[in-house]
């Protein structure tokens, strides 16, 4: 019974002066605690507990000494319903007060850092993307995909990016490769967006042979050149969101495909 007390969500200390009182009946607090084996100072402040729970009544007998008796043991209903009720609204406050937890959350998080080497590795990477729930940005390279087993796993890749639809917003830079290359490929991808870019918009990705992707709160940036291929995975919502940022201004001013 004291397990099933505790469970109900009383203290060992209030469940055994429960329990004693409804063995002894009306009695001193000398009484109780002898009986619940505490100290009468804690027998005090639990019986003071215990009638705040409505769970114990308090009356003079005949010697004009306080006794307390535990009331009916239904009154343990009501004491759960009241639990019930309290956590209730303490939800409600934690659910109002939440955005203020979250921010404080965004700010003191922490980036998580993944690291992969070698083809294996990049095309783990690159299948991790097919399970996202956003749209992908992406700016590539595509000097950096003619090769026999990237091309192969291109293809694998972009069936499933459209059975997923998964949707796609490409920057290429504007080189005669790229223009090549996006004759052949452009309706290989149902939901993908192209746009060219100038090499001065971005110079430092003239001679990047990789690819950069942006969704959710990730960040991937993967180098195909042998012998350095490698993939980094960076996980934070505001670096992630400073880059999409970024984009969006590259895309604006980048110019649109026309479809063949």
């Amino acid at each position: 019974m004291l397990q099933t007390l505790k469970n109900l969500g009383l203290e060992e200390s209030e469940a055994k002066v429960y329990l004693a009182m409804l063995e002894l009946g009306p009695s001193t607090v000398s009484e109780i605690t002898k009986k619940a084996k505490i100290t009468r100072t804690l027998g005090y402040h639990v019986l003071k507990k215990l009638n705040c729970y409505g769970l114990v009544d308090r009356s003079f007998n005949k010697k004009n000494k306080i006794e307390y008796l535990a009331k009916h043991p239904k009154n343990l209903i009501q004491f759960v319903k009241n639990k019930k009720n309290s956590w209730e609204k303490k939800v409600e406050e934690i659910q109002q007060d939440l955005p203020k937890f979250l921010n404080l959350y965004k700010i003191a998080e922490k980036p998580v850092i993944k690291f992969q080497s070698g083809l294996t590795g990049i095309k783990n990477i690159f299948t991790e993307t097919l399970e996202s729930k956003t749209e992908i940005l992406s700016i590539l390279d595509i000097k950096s995909w003619n090769t026999s087993e990237l091309k192969q796993f291109n293809k694998i890749y972009n069936k499933k990016q459209n059975q997923k639809q998964i949707k796609k917003k490409i920057l290429l830079l504007d080189t005669k490769a790229n223009k090549d290359w996006i004759k052949h490929y452009q309706k290989s991808l149902k939901y993908t967006k192209y746009k060219f870019i100038k090499p001065e918009q971005l110079p430092g990705i003239l001679n990047f042979e990789g690819e950069i992707n942006i969704y959710e709160n990730k960040i991937v940036m993967v180098l195909l050149k042998k012998p350095n291929q490698m993939g980094i995975i960076i996980e934070n919502t505001t670096l992630a969101n400073i880059l999409k940022a970024l984009f969006e201004l590259a895309w604006q001013t980048a110019t649109p495909i026309r479809k063949n």
